[in-house]
């Protein structure tokens, strides 16, 4: 991310902090300002021009948004005034302060993050569900519904809009891959890390204790732990945190065991 875009979405974020009365609407109305910038070009260079005058953008957004929040367009009127490093960072920034929206209204972040794990471990596990998903071919509308019939009744509201904004997203090819990322996001806004857990065998509640411990005291704050079961890993435990790993699978041993001898 560049200078120009990395401050201006600070901006963004801070602004959003600033309003009051962020609700799930306000989410859904974020997003569909993102989804509006992502796919009208003519748009997002309008409003990502730093020569064109304010109140001609300020017009744009209040026309183009109509329907929209005072606080909804407030926040697209902020983003107009400042400096991005490409026009697709504005549209980017907007589904950002959306998830970080639907963070800020939550009154269960943790039990939410549990949730898009897993509804991306329930993708990323079906090939035939992530390629419909995923793929740019099907029409975003038709994989919402898609979403919508496959989580009716098995997850809380804000993890339905969430689920529901990934299929428009551009920000990893991989539908899987938006839903951690939100994750991340999340995780980010809640001032915690996240840490991605293996293991051969599901965790008793004092062992997860333990391990959240013991990776409290290393990273020097609590991490959320989302815990993966892989018998292939045949023992021990994998964790990652923000691309940091520690390998200590039986799997791995054997590896090295076995590269050493040769």
């Amino acid at each position: 991310m560049a200078s120009s875009t990395r401050q201006s979405t600070k901006a963004m974020q801070e602004k959003l902090h600033g309003q009051s009365g962020v609700d799930l609407k306000l989410a859904e109305e974020l997003f569909a300002i993102a989804n509006a910038l992502q796919t009208s070009a003519q748009l997002r260079s309008m409003l990502s021009d730093p020569s064109a005058e304010t109140a001609g953008k300020d017009k744009v957004i209040d026309s183009v948004f109509a329907g929209a929040s005072s606080t909804a367009k407030t926040l697209a009127k902020q983003a107009a005034s400042l400096r991005w490093s490409t026009s697709r960072d504005i549209a980017a920034s907007f589904e950002l302060i959306g998830v970080r929206a639907v963070a800020s209204q939550s009154k269960a972040l943790d039990a939410l993050q549990g949730e898009l794990f897993e509804i991306q471990q329930l993708v990323a596990k079906d090939s035939e569900l992530e390629l419909t998903l995923s793929s740019t071919r099907f029409n975003s509308q038709a994989k919402q519904e898609l979403i919508r019939k496959l989580l009716s009744g098995k997850a809380s509201a804000d993890a339905l809009a969430l689920a529901s904004q990934a299929v428009f997203s551009r920000t990893y090819k991989r539908f899987a891959e938006v839903i951690e990322q939100y994750g991340l996001w999340i995780a980010e806004f809640a001032g915690e890390s996240v840490a991605h857990v293996k293991v051969a065998k599901q965790m008793s509640t004092e062992q997860l204790n333990r391990l959240s411990s013991a990776l409290a005291k290393a990273f020097g704050r609590e991490l959320q732990l989302n815990v993966e079961v892989d018998p292939e890993i045949i023992g021990g435990v994998h964790v990652t945190v923000n691309g940091e790993v520690m390998d200590g699978t039986v799997l791995t041993k054997m590896v090295n065991a076995r590269l050493q001898l040769n």
